[in-house]
């Protein structure tokens, strides 16, 4: 019973009863009465607690024993924790799921592929991190691990934790280095002198060059058998050496043509994203250089300078996807026409700040991909007008400009059309399954499968334009009129 004033004032009325007509030596002796027994029933107390707190105990182990979770094959619980584990917060999180139980810890360091994300390690450290390196890595025996590597040119480097990474390199399936234009090509060639037997993806970020460097010695990647992706930023021309002929992918960005005689090498490419950052025209010496992408069927091009003559140089017969980014660059017709008509099977074609790009261009380039089922423009605010929408319009009575497409994607920041131009033409071109089951012939068209529109403010809301498609689904045309980039 807690103690309250109204239960202290009865006790004390009861006491005085008790002790009337009694001397101080007897209330002393009752109050050595009533202290032992306080002490007897505390002891039966502290032994009942434990009693009960030991019997809780049981019943949460026992509890815990009977939870679902114990059922669950090991296989499944380590899915589970697999579904857990954020990329970004991977490390964090594996050391949660280690600390929730004794099981859970022993499944988790026993699984060795739930320690293979990518690990992203500073080799600039300051505090020692090389023991807590060697532990992580060893938790995934001798599976392949990714592995991001941060350096900072102006600071020194931890010893031990590069000695620990290097020890593993041959595990090593994708390599990032982070470098900076500081950094010494010293560290990315002990990279790349090392084992690398494992490696299928290397991305060096920015390589650079300055007339100030020292070492001017090529770096050379050569002990990489597996290796089929490659993504480097060089600037300054450094020469970087790979089995060019292994690639399956590359994503290069280069302020020199020299590359191109490494260009002539990559026969096995599939995917390639080349950003040529000069400003200067194409030089005579590159035109003849013949470029052979027999495999190629996606080609990304950045190009902020003249240099549609590039075109010339490559033949992809097999290419189905061409994407743009021209940026400043001007434009002229012959070249990529001559180039579609090498690549015959383009089915997908994005243009990316093409201001140089006009309606009549733009159509011109569509007439010579009679297979395009796909068409994407980003802020191509001088191409995506009246006269190149109405084009588009599909009339029983005219022969269709690109009788394939049914998946549109418009990002641009300005209007320079008429919005119902617009929104007849994608109703031209839309039939619900009754309407089409109803043809004798099918229509000399496709039917849309998504129409995205992203549009900013220009001279004109869109006015009108939501009655027009009113029928047509949401899931097939998405659109807002409201600034994109």
């Amino acid at each position: 019973m807690t103690l309250t004033p109204a239960s202290v004032r009865a006790a004390l009325i009861e006491q005085r009863e008790r002790t009337k007509q009694r001397s101080k030596t007897e209330i002393k002796r009752f109050i050595e009465e009533s202290d032992s027994k306080i002490t007897s029933l505390q002891s039966q107390i502290s032994a009942l607690i434990e009693l009960r707190d030991s019997e809780r105990a049981s019943v949460l182990a026992l509890h815990y024993i009977a939870s679902p979770i114990h059922d669950l094959p090991v296989e499944l619980l380590t899915e589970i924790f697999n579904f857990a584990v954020e990329d970004e917060t991977y490390i964090h999180d594996m050391h949660r799921i280690s600390q929730v139980c004794s099981d859970w810890r022993r499944v988790a360091h026993g699984t060795s592929h739930l320690w293979t994300r990518t690990l992203e390690i500073d080799l600039c450290r300051k505090t020692n991190g090389a023991d807590a390196l060697n532990t992580w890595l060893a938790r995934s025996a001798q599976l392949p691990v990714p592995i991001s590597l941060r350096f900072r040119g102006s600071s020194s480097l931890n010893r031990g934790i590069m000695e620990e990474v290097l020890k593993a390199t041959p595990r090593f399936s994708y390599l990032q280095l982070r470098t900076t234009p500081s950094t010494s090509p010293w560290v990315v060639k002990q990279f790349a002198q090392c084992k690398l037997d494992g490696l299928e993806e290397l991305d060096l970020r920015l390589i650079s060059m300055t007339p100030h460097d020292a070492d001017l010695a090529p770096i050379n990647f050569i002990t990489v058998p597996r290796l089929s992706k490659l993504k480097l930023i060089n600037l300054g021309a450094r020469q970087i050496t790979v089995p060019w002929d292994q690639l399956t992918e590359l994503s290069l960005e280069c302020n020199s043509f020299e590359v191109f005689e490494a260009f002539t090498q990559c026969a096995n490419l599939l995917r390639a994203h080349i950003n040529l950052l000069g400003r200067t025209r194409l030089p005579e010496a590159i035109q003849h250089i013949p470029v052979q992408f027999s495999q190629l069927h996606t080609l990304s091009l950045c190009l902020k300078a003249d240099l549609t003559r590039l075109f010339d140089c490559l033949s992809t017969p097999v290419l189905q996807v061409l994407q743009l980014t021209l940026q400043e660059a001007p434009w002229t017709d012959t070249h990529l026409t001559a180039f579609q008509l090498r690549a015959p099977n383009i089915t997908s074609l994005e243009f990316s700040f093409a201001n140089s790009l006009a309606s009549d261009n733009l159509e011109a380039i569509i007439r010579h991909s009679p297979s395009l089922t796909h068409l994407k423009l980003t802020q191509c605010h001088h191409c995506f007008k009246d006269d190149f929408i109405r084009a588009l319009h599909h009339n029983d009575d005219v022969t269709p400009l690109a009788p394939c497409l049914h998946h549109l994607v418009i990002h641009n920041n300005a209007i320079d059309f008429t919005a119902d131009v617009l929104a007849n033409m994608i109703v031209s071109r839309w039939w619900t399954d009754t309407e089409l089951a109803a043809y004798e012939v099918p229509p000399a068209v496709a039917r849309w499968t998504c129409v995205e529109l992203r549009l900013g403010l220009g001279r004109q809301p869109l006015a009108h334009f939501a009655d027009i498609v009113k029928d047509i689904p949401s899931d097939i045309l998405i659109y807002s009129n409201r600034r994109t980039l």
